[in-house]
């Protein structure tokens, strides 16, 4: 190719800097060298429009960004107070480009060191010859925190100790690939290496049609047939992934990962050990699990032989591990290989265990806990960069130190640290990494630091596959860390074939009837809990939504409320948390009652702010779970939840206001609206969708009683500002316009309220639903039938209480047994919740209920 950049980008008017055509010796540019684009990029280059193209980019990257956002595709970040504890994932719209010269050394290298990795485990677990022969320091193993003494002696299936490895790599001036980290205990990155696949190949479906871009699905394929091939029951193990939880930083590619591998996603609590077997707890009882991938680093996963304090693992499972009760993926005790100390000794290692050298090399190491390496590396520390050679006792190390950036006081403080405790520190290279294309979105383009992780799965036999592609994590601007906690952003990774590309699906070609049963994932008891807690949440927002919706119009219309009406208001809206509790004695004047109500409706932000209360307390409840079930929700379901909470957020003028805000109303209104719809119609019907839907009725059924408990308290409260509200709160005030269209009166608002066995809100329709969802619940349901049983069976009403026997003027006794009854409908439904909740949703207290068979 000529020296002049592709005419393309001359049309375009894109600032390509010269610096970046030119080259520079400073750092390596993957986009062009020797004044010229490189092959890679100039074929990209040549498939884009011939002119418009800044602008062609910029459509491209916001249609990207909106898709990010309406995947709800996310990264947590804890320290980020501004946005909360979880951002948009960052993904630029230029892919990282490998061609296939380099992806041979890549791939070749990445394989080769897996499986030296995989040795050195297997020797300091058994034979330990590596110490004994000095090829490795006993103190750099013993003493750091990642080795496990509990794994000593243990033998894995087909002595496969890492079942997947990654590496970050970064490339020097020279060309060179080096690697600078191993990261096996639970290494991150192969979800969202999947999700950057499909954004940025639907961003640029020609391009990566022509260039042969090599696929993804046969690696993800690999992995999971191999866990399963080194169970006992072959393919047909039961794997699942185990995660930390939704407050982790990478919890959306936990989420995302089993999905698309088709595995149920776990967490600690999910699961429990019988007979050092390891199980998970289901609504229909214990189902075993055969198979764990785990994204839980080594001191959390078992509370009984590792911290003592750690809310993540499961108690025994260490035992199931060395028993062989579970496969797991990656087997406990690998931490000690993560530690920068181990580079300076593997080029030796490699030709012990291989014969060969290594084909990618480490960074340049010295572990300070070695004399003559500390007196060798302390001459030249400006050009090193201070590690901890592992994490303490608790799992904590310092950030990186870079020795240039020290002035003559510091660098003489660190040498004196390291000279003390030399064993904890390790020096490393600092290498100049490569630097990569990105667009900033204002029309040009930018070269940024980058780091490129690579995955390297088992094929459970000895061998390593690598993933034809990986994460590429570029620095957050032109000087900074490859950091995404630290602002960085990802590219996708295209690895180019010099041949047609292997097509692969992870969908079987043609389901079998042995296949379906399989296909259907059991719905674990903590997922079944937050699903009817979900359900619960939601009827109890809409419910309080109405009411303030309601309480705004009267408000508004009425100078002066009645003190029977007023009363009334304040009971309902102290019931729902919305106002402070109704109190007969002292009662709250009208203007009190509103900047009451005004105090608790917004959500207030800030280290000291008190806990939500009412309608943004019951929003807050709804995103807490949503983000224990993201698994589970579609990706609009999962983004109404939680934008909806946002709506209440307290703005800055709130304490000026004085009237309810009409505007955040109607927008939770339209939210919640949305959310019913999702609830009722795009969730999959399985025994989570019947708790959830249980949940619903539950709490529809407390809200009828609780209104129409109120309403009937005390004398004079049904008139026609109260009737109209209990309507209203039914949501029915539509139909009772409709059908009666005439003022509020008692006996049609008892028939709408109570006796309609139409109206989604009147009690008889709702016991009718919960009839129904009892019946379909899992299990053995007798308990729960009796109790409910007890209030309602086959639609019939209490003695003395039909319409007719309410026609007024009825006696005081038949208000006295209308209320007795609607209490204990009350009462049974909470008692209907306890039981479902010590059946269901804490079933490793009961009795064992193992489901044998699968």
């Amino acid at each position: 190719m000529s020296a002049n950049p592709n005419p393309n980008l001359a049309n375009a008017n894109i600032p390509w800097q010269q610096s970046i055509l030119k080259g520079t010796s400073a750092y390596y540019s993957e986009l062009a060298g020797a004044g010229v684009l490189r092959p890679a990029w100039a074929e990209f280059v040549n498939r884009l429009p011939a002119t418009g193209l800044g602008e062609h980019l910029d459509g491209k990257k916001a249609a990207l960004a909106k898709q990010i956002r309406d995947n709800g595709i996310t990264y947590n970040v804890y320290a980020d107070h501004a946005q909360g504890t979880s951002r948009p994932w960052s993904l630029d719209l230029l892919p990282f480009i490998i061609d296939q010269a380099d992806w041979a050394v890549l791939q070749a290298g990445v394989a080769q060191r897996a499986q030296l990795l995989n040795a050195m485990m297997g020797d300091v677990y058994g034979p330990r010859e590596l110490l004994s022969t000095g090829l490795l320091p006993a103190d750099l193993v013993y003493g750091h925190s990642g080795y496990l003494p509990q794994m000593q002696g243990m033998q894995p299936p087909n002595k496969v100790w890492l079942h997947m490895v990654a590496f970050d790599l970064g490339r020097s001036p020279d060309g060179k690939w080096w690697v600078i980290t191993h990261r096996i205990q639970a290494p991150s990155g192969l979800g969202y290496a999947l999700e950057n696949r499909l954004s940025i190949s639907r961003s640029f479906t020609r391009n990566f049609r022509d260039m042969q871009i090599q696929h993804l699905a046969g690696f993800y394929r690999d992995y999971i047939d191999a866990i399963r091939r080194l169970s006992p029951k072959g393919d047909n193990a039961r794997i699942a992934l185990l995660t930390p939880g939704p407050y982790n930083e990478t919890y959306f590619e936990h989420t995302y990962l089993a999905r698309y591998l088709g595995i149920s996603l776990v967490e600690g609590n999910d699961l429990t050990v019988r007979n050092n077997k390891v199980f998970l707890k289901t609504v229909n009882g214990l189902e075993p699990i055969d198979g764990l991938i785990r994204r839980t680093d080594d001191q959390w996963l078992d509370p009984l032989e590792l911290r003592e304090d750690s809310q993540l693992g499961v108690p025994g499972l260490m035992q199931s591990i060395r028993t062989g009760g579970v496969v797991m993926a990656n087997m406990p005790g690998a931490g000690w290989l993560e530690s920068p100390a181990i580079h300076g000794f593997m080029p030796g290692l490699g030709k012990h265990y291989l014969n060969e050298e290594l084909l990618l090399p480490s960074v340049p190491s010295w572990w300070c806990g070695e004399s003559p390496a500390w007196a060798q590396a302390s001459e030249r520390l400006n050009n090193l960069v201070i590690k901890s050679t592992g994490p303490n006792r608790r799992g904590k190390t310092m950030d990186s130190i870079m020795g240039s950036e020290l002035d003559e006081i510091e660098k003489r403080a660190w040498l004196s640290k390291i000279s003390q405790r030399p064993s904890q520190y390790t020096l490393q290279e600092l290498i100049p990494l490569s630097r990569v294309p990105i667009w900033n979105g204002t029309g040009g383009i930018e070269e940024r630091a980058m780091m490129l992780r690579l995955f390297a799965v088992t094929d459970g036999q000895g061998n390593y596959t690598v993933m034809p592609g990986g994460l590429t994590r570029v620095a957050g601007d032109q000087h900074g860390i490859v950091s995404m906690q630290k602002g960085g952003t990802s590219l996708d990774t295209w690895v180019r074939s010099g041949e047609p590309v292997e097509r692969t699906t992870n969908l079987k070609e043609k389901l079998q009837a042995k296949d379906l049963q399989a296909l259907r994932r059991p719905v674990s008891s903590r997922a079944a809990e937050h699903l009817f807690w979900l359900g619960r949440y939601t009827e109890r927002a809409s419910f309080s939504l109405r009411l303030l919706m309601r309480t705004q119009l009267l408000l508004n219309e009425e100078e002066y409320l009645d003190h029977t009406t007023l009363g009334l208001l304040h009971e309902l809206c102290g019931k729902q948390g919305i106002s402070d509790e109704f109190d007969p004695a002292e009662p709250k004047t009208q203007d009190e009652l509103e900047a009451n109500i005004l105090e608790r409706l917004w959500y207030k932000t800030g280290f000291d702010a008190p806990p939500a209360e009412g309608l943004a307390g019951q929003l807050n409840g709804l995103a807490s779970v949503a983000g224990q079930l993201r698994e589970r929700l579609s990706s609009g379901h999962w983004r109404l939840l939680n934008d909806c909470a946002k709506v209440l957020t307290e703005p800055e003028h709130a304490r000026f206001q004085r009237i309810l805000p009409t505007a955040s109303l109607e927008q939770v209104q339209l939210y919640l609206l949305a959310m019913h719809g999702e609830q009722s119609d795009h969730m999959t019907r399985d025994n989570g969708w019947r708790f959830l839907q249980l949940g619903r009725q539950l709490e529809r059924l407390c809200g009828a009683c609780d209104c129409l408990l109120s309403l009937t308290s005390m004398p004079g409260r049904a008139g026609e500002h109260g009737l109209a509200l209990a309507i209203a709160l039914a949501d029915s005030t539509i139909t009772y316009r409709s059908r009666y269209q005439h003022r509020f009166e008692w006996l049609p608002t008892l028939d709408l309220l109570i006796f309609d066995e139409d109206a989604p809100y009147a009690i008889r329709r709702i016991l009718y639903k919960l009839d129904i969802v009892i019946d379909r619940l899992p299990g053995d349901t007798s308990q729960i039938r009796q109790l409910f049983d007890s209030v309602y069976q086959s639609g019939e009403m209490p003695e003395g209480l039909s319409l007719e026997g309410l026609q007024p003027p009825f006696p005081a006794e038949t208000g006295r047994k209308l209320r007795a009854w609607l209490q204990e409908l009350l009462d049974t439904a909470y008692k209907v919740s306890d039981l479902v909740g010590a059946q269901y949703f804490r079933l490793a207290e009961l009795p064992d209920q193992v489901i044998q068979g699968r």
